[in-house]
């Protein structure tokens, strides 16, 4: 098979879609790459559901970190000019009132209707699911960030979510190491796919059958 992108291709990939002025909310996991590359000079708001709105990237080196500006799956980012600090109920209000533009969410599977399934991991007791359930129903956007297929080779993006959902058609795009695909209709539309990858391939590794267009087009950052 031929090499699959590596996480920060995917996070710049998933970035191209953070319009400026944008509201932005990344869950935990793979999407939390996406802080450490907004576009330059695009201005993002960056928000946590555990209370932090505006902050900047991913902190890169113990020098940068501040023990009082983390954000969701406890990782330490930059404090941005404006930041502000809010409450639970406060940033709550701000994912249930529809005022998340993008919510870039991990996943363990996503099907061909939209749904989403990433909360609880097979062999666990229960799930964890924390914000994702508001934040997939309520953003404006949902885009869903994963590896295509997981460890053992299983398709990731699949016709019908065998997995407990965590909300209920609700992503737009699915970006992976292999291709992008939007979820159009009941149907998963392939976008684009990684260099070096054919149509064949990448249906070969994905659970639900793959819509083809003629604008077909090869993954780039531009």
């Amino acid at each position: 098979m031929p090499e699959r992108l590596d996480l920060s291709v995917m996070a710049m990939v998933v970035a191209r879609e953070f319009q400026d002025g944008a509201v932005v909310n990344l869950g935990i996991g793979l999407p939390l790459t996406c802080a450490s590359y907004v576009p330059e000079g695009r201005e993002v708001i960056l928000h946590s559901e555990h209370g932090l709105l505006g902050n900047g990237r991913l902190a890169q080196d113990r020098s940068e970190v501040d023990p009082y500006v983390f954000i969701v799956g406890n990782r330490p980012v930059l404090a941005a000019p404006g930041m502000t600090f809010l409450s639970h109920d406060e940033s709550f209000a701000i994912v249930r009132g529809g005022h998340i533009d993008i919510t870039v969410l991990g996943g363990l599977q996503v099907d061909a209707a939209g749904n989403l399934a990433n909360t609880h991991v097979p062999g666990k007791i229960a799930g964890n699911l924390g914000g994702a359930p508001d934040l997939a129903t309520c953003a404006k956007r949902t885009v869903g960030m994963m590896y295509h297929t997981t460890r053992d080779g299983e398709p990731k993006v699949v016709e019908r979510c065998t997995m407990p959902l965590t909300a209920v058609a609700c992503v737009d795009r699915i970006v992976t190491d292999v291709a992008v695909m939007d979820i159009e209709a009941g149907r998963v539309v392939l976008r684009e796919i990684a260099p070096g990858w054919s149509v064949e391939e990448v249906q070969a590794l994905t659970g639900a059958r793959l819509v083809v267009p003629l604008d077909l087009r090869e993954i780039s950052l531009g």
